[in-house]
C-alpha cells in the first residue's frame, strides 16, 4: 500500500515537472506578443490536459491559445464563446466579445469555452458616423474594459447628428444637445457633432460623454520603461502638443496616440527630427526638456530647459556618489530646496536645507538610480544620484 502511494506521488511529480504551459494571447486580452509587453495570460492546470483561468477581462478582438510561450504550437478558432481549436492556423483567431469570463482549454482535444457575461455593446450611430446612410447605417462600435466606460479612438466624424446606441437597438439610444461634452439621456435629442477626429468617452451608467482631442503620450526607457503609463502632452488644437520640464534619464522614447501602439512615431534623430510610424526609438540623454510634437507631420523637438537659462548651477558638489548611506550636497550659496525623484520620475522627498551644505539620507532606498533637482535662489540644477 505504501509503495502504491509513493508511486502515485512520483507519477504526479513527473507529470507536473514536465507540464506544458498554456497561455491566451491577442487583441482580446493584452495584445499579440512579442510587440505588446505583458501579453501572456497563463492558464492553470492540475492534470496537464484541462487548463483554466477565472474572471478574465476579455475585450472585443481576437485571441489564440499557445503552448510554452511559443508559436510552434498554437490554436485558433472561428466561434465564440466555445468551439473547436484549429491547430497552427495563421488566419483563424477566435473572435471575442468584451466581458468577464472563466476560460477553459483542453490541450488534448483543443476544445475551448468562455463562460461569463458579455458587456452590453455601445456604438455611436447617425449621420455624423455614416454621412451617406445616416440612421440606416451601422453603429461605430466603442471599446470597453469594464462595461461602464466606453471609448472610441482613431475615427473621423462628419459634421452631423449622432446618438449613443446600446446593442444595435434603436429603442435604446442616448442623446443630448451638448457638444463636445454633456450628459446623454435615454431617448434624448441627437448630439450635434462637429466634423473631425475625436477621442470619445461614454459612461453607460451616468450618461456622461466627451468628444476630446486625440491624446499624444510619450514613453520609454528614458521615462521608466515601455511598460509604464504614457506621459501625456498638452494641446489646444489637436495638432500641436507640448510638455514642459520633462525629466528623463539616459534611454529611449517614442510618441504614440491614444495610449496605443497602433499609431506611434519614432526616429533616430535627437534633439529634433521627424517621427515615422513604427520608427526607431528616439535616443534621449538624461535631462530636463521642453518637448513639442506636431501630430500631422510627426515633427518633434527636445529643448533642454536647463541649458536655455543663465541660472543653471555650475558649482554644486555631491559626494559620495555612488553612496550607500547618504549624499552630501555642497554649494557656494544657500541651498533652498532639494527634491528627490526615482528613475520613473516619481517625487520621493522634498527637503529645505536653508544651508550651504546638507546630508540626504538614502539607507532606506533600494539600490538604483535617482535624480535630485536643487534650487538655490534663482539658480537650479538636476543631478543623477546612484544608491549602491
Amino acid at each position: 500500500m505504501k509503495f502504491k502511494v509513493l508511486l502515485s506521488l512520483f507519477v504526479l511529480f513527473c507529470l507536473h515537472a514536465n507540464a506544458q504551459t498554456i497561455s491566451i494571447v491577442g487583441t482580446g486580452v493584452n495584445g499579440w506578443p512579442p510587440n505588446q509587453i505583458g501579453a501572456e495570460i497563463t492558464l492553470i492546470t492540475t492534470d496537464n490536459i484541462s487548463y483554466t483561468i477565472e474572471n478574465v477581462l476579455i475585450s472585443d478582438g481576437e485571441v489564440k491559445f499557445r503552448q510554452d510561450f511559443d508559436w510552434a504550437l498554437n490554436w485558433g478558432g472561428n466561434t465564440f464563446p466555445n468551439g473547436q481549436g484549429i491547430l497552427n492556423s495563421s488566419s483563424d483567431a477566435i473572435p471575442t466579445k468584451a466581458g468577464i469570463y472563466n476560460v477553459t482549454f483542453n490541450r488534448v482535444n483543443a476544445t475551448y469555452t468562455f463562460i461569463g457575461t458579455p458587456f452590453p455593446a455601445i456604438g455611436i450611430w447617425g449621420p455624423a458616423v455614416d454621412s451617406q446612410n445616416g440612421y440606416v447605417g451601422n453603429d461605430k462600435k466603442m471599446q470597453t474594459t469594464d462595461g461602464v466606460i466606453y471609448t472610441l479612438a482613431d475615427f473621423y466624424f462628419s459634421s452631423g447628428q449622432a446618438y449613443f446606441r446600446q446593442d444595435n437597438n434603436s429603442t435604446l439610444v442616448f442623446g443630448s444637445v451638448s457638444f463636445p461634452t454633456g450628459v446623454a439621456q435615454p431617448n434624448g435629442p441627437s448630439i450635434p457633432v462637429a466634423g473631425g477626429e475625436w477621442l470619445v468617452t461614454f459612461n453607460r451608467n451616468t450618461g456622461e460623454y466627451s468628444f476630446g482631442y486625440p491624446s499624444i503620450g510619450i514613453l520609454g526607457s528614458a521615462l521608466g520603461g515601455f511598460g509604464v503609463e504614457d506621459t501625456d502632452l498638452a494641446t489646444t488644437d489637436g495638432f500641436n502638443y507640448s510638455i514642459k520640464n520633462l525629466l528623463t534619464i539616459n534611454g529611449e522614447l517614442k510618441f504614440r496616440k491614444n495610449n496605443s501602439w497602433a499609431t506611434n512615431w519614432g526616429s533616430l534623430s535627437f534633439p529634433s527630427g521627424t517621427g515615422t510610424q513604427d520608427g526607431k526609438n528616439i535616443p534621449v540623454p538624461g535631462g530636463v526638456y521642453n518637448v513639442t510634437f506636431e501630430r500631422t507631420s510627426g515633427n518633434y523637438q527636445f529643448v533642454n530647459s536647463l541649458s536655455t537659462t543663465a541660472h543653471n548651477i555650475q558649482s554644486i558638489k555631491v559626494y559620495p556618489n555612488p553612496s550607500s548611506n547618504e549624499w552630501n550636497f555642497s554649494h557656494n550659496n544657500i541651498l533652498d530646496t532639494i527634491s528627490l525623484f526615482d528613475i520613473s520620475g516619481k517625487l520621493l522627498e522634498v527637503v529645505r536645507p536653508s544651508n550651504k551644505q546638507f546630508s540626504l539620507k538614502n539607507s532606506s532606498l533600494s539600490k538604483g538610480i535617482y535624480f535630485a533637482t536643487i534650487n538655490s535662489g534663482l539658480d537650479f540644477s538636476i543631478i543623477k544620484l546612484v544608491k549602491n
